[in-house]
């Protein structure tokens, strides 16, 4: 990610939850109040969820991939993929407890903003927060895909650093092994 992050208000922004466990989301309400954003609803199945989205009054989900037993990506693809919801393009935030490569192209292919991985950190959570805000990607709308832009542009090292070079100093008056017995 690049740079440092810029402030972001989330008060007044309606964040939906949804997670079949109760701790997990009494964790990621307290974090999300922390930065001011209210109301922050719960939604213990995706059937609960979809409902929820379908009212247009979510500003932002957060999903954790293995609700329902694996329905998180079910979610956010029909989340995108239908043209009458008024949330279609609200940004997602895709959670993991366990992070796979596997988890992770497959949230980012049903339409995720971010993925996070478990257990959440009040820093981690701002950081994806202050990335979507702040870097916002184009929406694409194809048969085989709906949601932010896949890519992320590459915009070098951190700070305008350049990537670090191995120096090495090579003493000309040294001899290969095997030269000087030669000569």
């Amino acid at each position: 990610m690049k740079g440092p992050a810029k402030d972001i208000n989330l008060k007044n922004i309606s964040v939906l939850v949804a997670d079949s466990g109760e701790p997990a989301f009494r964790i990621t309400q307290s974090i999300l109040k922390s930065f001011g954003a209210d109301p922050v609803v719960h939604a213990r199945t995706a059937e609960q969820a979809s409902k929820l989205i379908q009212r247009g009054t979510v500003d932002l989900l957060i999903v954790n991939y293995n609700i329902d037993g694996k329905g998180g990506a079910d979610l956010v693809r029909s989340v995108r993929e239908n043209r009458r919801n008024p949330a279609r393009h609200i940004p997602i935030l895709m959670t993991l407890g366990h992070t796979t490569v596997g988890a992770v192209t497959i949230s980012r292919d049903a339409g995720a903003n971010m993925v996070l991985t478990l257990p959440l950190s009040p820093g981690g959570l701002y950081d994806r927060l202050s990335w979507v805000a702040n870097h916002p990607r184009p929406f694409v709308d194809q048969d085989k895909y709906v949601g932010p832009c896949r890519r992320f542009k590459d915009v070098g090292a951190p700070g305008g650093m350049e990537r670090r070079s191995l120096e090495i100093e090579v003493d000309d008056n040294i001899e290969e092994e095997g030269t000087a017995a030669a000569g």
